[in-house]
């Protein structure tokens, strides 16, 4: 599950745009895949779904995608790191320096 398949696993609507605000906003910003999540704990610790089993299963799944795309990151690929993170689009509309950013966000620099 990539990072905008986890935004969408999300069922309620609030709670969905809420997440997809955030994450919309780290892909635009400077910050790198740490602070993406940590950013998805805190927002995870500071809503309430309606839920407790939705709840847990968001947590299951993005502790996997975490173990996947943010801690193993080292073993992923350029493509296979913006697969993870939903970046594609972004990647291919972008200049040389957008892509240098985004290179930085995915910890991609050679």
């Amino acid at each position: 599950m990539n990072l905008d398949e986890l935004v969408a696993s999300v069922t309620e609507v609030e709670l969905r745009e809420g997440l997809l605000h955030w994450v919309s906003e780290w892909k635009n910003d400077e910050s790198d895949i740490g602070n993406l999540a940590f950013m998805i704990g805190k927002w995870h610790g500071n809503v309430w779904f309606k839920d407790t089993n939705e709840s847990n299963g968001f947590h299951s799944s993005f502790e996997v995608f975490k173990k996947i795309a943010v801690e193993g990151i080292g073993g992923l690929t350029l493509n296979e790191r913006l697969y993870w993170f939903g970046l594609f689009e972004q990647w291919d509309s972008s200049n040389e320096e957008s892509q240098s950013r985004i290179r930085t966000k995915l910890h991609a620099n050679a």
